[in-house]
C-alpha cells in the first residue's frame, strides 16, 4: 500500500483542454458531499432520507508569485467578473492512485499580506459535474 504524503501533492488547473501545475501552493482540500433527501411519509416512525445529488468543492492555498500564469490566468478572470469558466482542476500525489480531478468553476480568490512574511493566495472551485480517480 502507498501511504500519500503532503510534500508529493500538487494541484494542476487549467481549461478544460489543458491544465498546468500551479506553483507555489502549499496545501489542497477535495471536500465529497451528499444530499439527504427526507422521504418520511405518515406511518413511519422514525425519519427516512434518500440519497440526493453529490457535489465537491476544492480550495487551496500558497503563497503569491504575481508572474505564475495560473495565478495571473485567475485574477484576470475574477477581474473580468468570468468566474462561470470552466477550469479542469486535479488534486495529485506521486502514489497510486495518483489523486482526482474534475470540472469546477472558480469562486472565490484571496490574495494577503502582512510585514513579516509572503503573499498568501487562496481560492476555492465549486466541482461541477463528477470527480474521477487518476
Amino acid at each position: 500500500m502507498a501511504i500519500a504524503k503532503g510534500w508529493e501533492g500538487r494541484i494542476k488547473v487549467g481549461s478544460t483542454d489543458g491544465d498546468t501545475v500551479m506553483l507555489h501552493m502549499n496545501s489542497w482540500t477535495l471536500a465529497f458531499a451528499g444530499d439527504a433527501l427526507e422521504a418520511t411519509a405518515f406511518g413511519n416512525k422514525d425519519r427516512v432520507y434518500a440519497t440526493g445529488l453529490r457535489t465537491g468543492t476544492v480550495d487551496f492555498a500558497g503563497y503569491y508569485e504575481s508572474s505564475e500564469a495560473r495565478q495571473k490566468y485567475m485574477v484576470d478572470r475574477m477581474k473580468a467578473g468570468s468566474t462561470n469558466a470552466r477550469y479542469q482542476v486535479d488534486c495529485l500525489y506521486a502514489t497510486t492512485p495518483k489523486g482526482f480531478t474534475g470540472e469546477a468553476i472558480l469562486t472565490a480568490l484571496s490574495i494577503g499580506g502582512a510585514v513579516d512574511g509572503l503573499v498568501p493566495f487562496s481560492g476555492s472551485f465549486q466541482v461541477a459535474g463528477g470527480i474521477s480517480t487518476v
